[in-house]
């Protein structure tokens, strides 16, 4: 008796490419997401270096270097909380709520 599905494929030669479209697919997702995230993260961090340059320091290079060391240290939080939270999607959301968050701090008047 054999073991083929219809003729000519075997149900053995059938599982690996339906294996290989599934991680193919779960690589593509991690991409897409990687992307998002990065994008939200930059966002996020260009928001909040136009919010330091509203802060009431007189002197421009003050503002510019504290923006800066809070973007350093920022940049790279996002993007690994971002991409590592991917169950239920809390990284992405953690992403939004951040870059939402420069935007209101952005909005409201000092």
């Amino acid at each position: 008796m054999s073991r083929t599905k219809s003729p000519g494929i075997t149900l053995s030669s059938a599982q690996p490419a339906t294996r290989k479209n599934q991680k193919r697919q779960a690589v593509f997702r991690r991409l897409g997401l990687l992307a998002v995230v990065c994008a939200l993260s930059f966002l996020t961090a260009h928001l909040i270096m136009l919010d330091t340059q509203r802060l009431p320091f007189e002197d421009m290079r003050l503002k510019t270097d504290l923006g800066g060391m809070v973007i350093a240290a920022l940049f790279p939080l996002l993007v690994l909380a971002g991409f590592a939270g991917r169950r239920h999607w809390w990284g992405l959301i953690l992403g939004l709520v951040a870059c939402g968050s420069a935007v209101l701090a952005g909005l409201l008047p000092l």
